[in-house]
């Protein structure tokens, strides 16, 4: 029996499309930057992504001066990084094992005023930045969207060096950059607390910061089945590094604070919802939505194929019992066994463009 499309489209099986088209849901009335529009289709990019499978996008090479263009994820903040000749950008670029550098999944690029060194050139912005200090580095991110865009570390061996948030760039390949670029080594967990293991609880999760925070439960849980975990290299995902589990609702408990002190970021017709820690900026969880009109939907085709109704409210409803949180922000992860069962999809950003 051929599911509606509108169930296809809006749940992509096994778990969710929350990437197909990205319709970024911005309060224009705080904000005279046009709203970002993707108008890529599932059907236009390719399911899955291989090691030896070619990516929608592709690291340019730079020749004389190579500019590439960058912006939050909503466009509120959009930039140019200029790079000279004598430079590659992935022998520039570098990502930190720092906690909120590794929360946020950051890939750096040294910025100077220097001439012959990496350059940023701000193109639009309001100059509402959220500025936010670890123990190791400060970065800023878009209060609206999430996106952090450059940083600066305070210790260590980066001490003092100003930088740009490579997932913020257009046309810029992530999951082949990640391959390539090297490994900056800083451990500040000394300056975390964990928090205390309990045997009802699988994992602890929480922002950078710790205001935000949350529980996966394992009463209940088959040790057999674990949880799906994917990524893919969407507009939103890269900027934000997600990294996405998908338990049920059941299995997760937020603290109050996950409400009451995040924003949300509402995009792909109010389907999805970011939850942004406000203090750190740290992307938490999504809340799945499904479409607004999700419901009519629903009741006209119920009315017109009863059988088809029901077999699309099922799978529907399944959908939106789930509770995906950002992997990244989980304590005690065995990040060795974990990647091996990361199930990447090249979802691309093809379509992604900004308005005038």
């Amino acid at each position: 029996m051929a599911l509606p499309s509108f169930v296809v489209g809006w749940f992509h099986l096994p778990f969710l499309a929350c990437h197909v088209i990205l319709l970024p849901i911005i309060n224009l009335s705080t904000m005279s930057t046009p709203p970002l529009t993707d108008t890529s289709a599932a059907s236009q990019a390719p399911n899955s992504a291989s090691p030896t499978a070619p990516l929608t996008q592709t690291i340019p090479q730079t020749t004389d001066w190579a500019v590439f263009k960058g912006n939050c994820h909503c466009g509120r903040y959009r930039f140019e990084y200029s790079l000279p000749k004598s430079h590659r950008l992935v022998d520039r670029a570098f990502r930190c094992t720092c906690t909120l550098c590794s929360m946020k999944g950051y890939i750096w690029l040294p910025r100077s005023s220097k001439p012959d060194e990496g350059k940023l050139t701000w193109t639009r912005g309001d100059g509402r930045l959220i500025k936010y200090e670890s123990p190791l580095v400060s970065d800023e991110f878009c209060g609206n969207c999430g996106t952090g865009l450059q940083g600066m570390h305070s210790h260590g061996p980066l001490k003092g060096l100003l930088l740009v948030n490579v997932r913020a760039f257009q046309g810029v390949s992530i999951f082949f950059l990640e391959s390539l670029v090297k490994t900056v080594y800083l451990d500040d967990e000394v300056a975390r607390e964990l928090l205390p293991w309990t045997p009802d609880v699988m994992y602890h999760g929480r922002c950078h910061c710790g205001t935000v925070r949350f529980e996966l439960m394992r009463t209940g849980r088959n040790p057999e089945k674990p949880w799906p975990v994917k990524e893919d290299n969407c507009s939103s995902c890269v900027r934000d590094a997600f990294v996405g589990m998908y338990p049920m609702r059941d299995y997760v408990v937020f603290s109050d604070e996950a409400y009451t002190k995040t924003f949300e970021y509402l995009y792909n017709q109010r389907a999805h919802g970011l939850r942004h820690c406000v203090t750190c900026g740290v992307m938490v969880f999504m809340t799945v939505y499904g479409p607004p009109d999700l419901a009519e939907r629903l009741k006209y085709l119920e009315g017109q194929d009863p059988e088809r109704g029901k077999a699309a409210k099922k799978i529907i409803e399944a959908k939106l019992n789930l509770q995906p949180v950002n992997l990244r922000t989980l304590e005690r992860v065995d990040w060795y066994e974990i990647r091996q069962r990361i199930e990447r999809t090249d979802t691309g950003t093809e379509g992604y463009v900004l308005a005038d």
